[in-house]
């Protein structure tokens, strides 16, 4: 029998509070930042929708359709009345910007493509903007949700210009995204090469060893999507998905003193027009402020996956909460990592799992960057390089706790390098790849 006063509920472990590292100079004033551990996850204790101006959640919400008319307002009765709802997010930014004040976009899920974002990167929001996926995600393309293959022998065609990448949805990566094709130099050898396609003025090949079903193959198009060079005030993302993109799936680029939010967004399958030119599935330049991400993806970038760069704007400060990076870097480009920061960034990563980047370094801590990893793995598989879990180049600083480093290839294999760089470690793992330090980098114990 149990005692008066007895506690029969079972109470699980509590969060336990964790001190930022010393020496890190996050700037606590600007942005607060309490992180807690649970079991083995680390988080920040933060509200995601309360790190953007609050003029947002008050504003006007303009709604978008696949299904809607751009002639139509775009306001309804209520948020999620999309009866007189815009066809294109892009005007909805339009209808946004003629207010004067900060609003909302709801993007009612489905496929748009194509030029629906930004009017292939000619059409921006111009005040604080949220942009959301409403009833469920809401995906942007470079390319047409639907593709008539016609049989061509050997390869099945169809016309379409401007084609970068090509992907197959029917066959996935051990990581889940899509398979991309490789894109060969002539006709002959598409045709002899399962998983191959070739480009013909605008007559797309592809060779996948058998007819290709609907929806099994996505040509992504030379179109911007999310690119944002005008729009300096604060953003916020959530359940969007946007796949291609020629300088990138994500990328914020306006010297800008503001705040960029996403929360359960992926940025993937960036498609430059110039691979010798590759670029970032999510790339942030230029922000003094918090750039901060919640449950996101960014992978199969042309280069890295999560990119950011203070290019002599200072003052930016980056928050990762339970983010991932796969498969970054196309053939034949280099120096490609899964997150990298530069400058004089200011840098958190709790969670995450990074990983299988083509010549590079999963995370990689550059200049005079201070970068705090807390409860993240990185797998590092380089198929062309030395496999590189986590390092630190030049002055930078980087905090390994409780993370986990898996490195090997052919070549050589580090789970930590500090080329330069200061790398302290608390209850790092390496599970296989060796530590190496150069050019007077060292790594040691904190």
């Amino acid at each position: 029998m149990l005692g008066v006063g007895a506690d029969v509920c079972a109470r699980g472990p509590a969060a336990l509070p964790v001190a930022l590292p010393a020496g890190l100079e996050w700037d606590t004033a600007r942005f607060p930042l309490a992180v807690e551990r649970l079991g083995g996850r680390y988080r920040a204790k933060l509200a995601p929708r309360a790190l953007v101006d609050p003029a947002i959640w008050s504003g006007p919400a303009f709604h978008v359709d696949v299904e809607g008319d751009d002639a139509n307002s775009g306001v309804g009765a209520q948020d999620g009345d999309f009866s007189a709802a815009k066809r294109t997010i892009h005007a909805a930014f339009t209808a946004g910007n003629a207010t004067g004040g900060a609003y909302r976009v709801l993007v009612k899920a489905g496929l748009y493509e194509e030029s629906a974002f930004t009017r292939n990167g000619n059409v921006e929001p111009s005040l604080p903007v949220a942009i959301l996926g409403w009833g469920g995600r809401a995906c942007w393309r470079a390319g047409p949700e639907n593709v008539a293959w016609s049989d061509a022998g050997s390869t099945f065609s169809t016309q379409l210009s401007a084609v970068n990448r090509v992907f197959r949805t029917d066959l996935r990566t051990p990581r889940g995204h899509w398979t991309e094709l490789e894109r060969v130099p002539d006709l002959p050898i598409c045709q002899a090469t399962a998983g191959t396609w070739y480009r013909d003025s605008e007559t797309v090949h592809v060779n996948i060893g058998k007819p290709p079903g609907p929806g099994d193959v996505v040509p992504l198009r030379g179109f911007h999507g999310a690119r944002f060079l005008t729009h300096a005030h604060d953003l916020y993302l959530e359940n969007i998905d946007c796949q291609g993109g020629i300088t990138g799936a994500l990328h914020c680029d306006a010297v800008a003193a503001r705040n960029v939010v996403g929360v359960d967004c992926t940025f993937r399958y960036a498609t430059p027009s110039d691979n010798s030119a590759p670029l970032d599935a999510a790339r942030v330049r230029r922000t003094n402020g918090l750039v901060a991400f919640f449950g996101c993806d960014a992978s199969f970038g042309a280069k890295d996956g999560w990119s950011f760069h203070e290019d002599g704007q200072a003052g930016m400060h980056v928050l990762l909460q339970d983010c991932t990076g796969h498969d970054n870097g196309t053939p034949g480009a280099s120096s490609c990592n899964a997150v990298t920061s530069h400058d004089g960034c200011r840098a958190v990563v709790l969670g995450g799992d990074f990983g299988h980047s083509r010549n590079g370094t999963e995370v990689h801590c550059i200049h005079e960057t201070r970068t705090w990893v807390a409860g993240a793995r990185a797998v590092a598989r380089d198929t062309d390089g030395t496999s590189v879990a986590f390092k630190c180049s030049n002055l930078g600083k980087m905090w390994l706790q409780d993370t986990v480093a898996d490195a090997a290839g052919d070549g050589d294999a580090f789970a930590v390098e500090a080329n330069g760089g200061t790398i302290y470690t608390r209850r790092h793992r390496a599970l296989s790849g060796t530590v190496a330090a150069s050019n007077g980098g060292v790594v040691v114990p904190f």
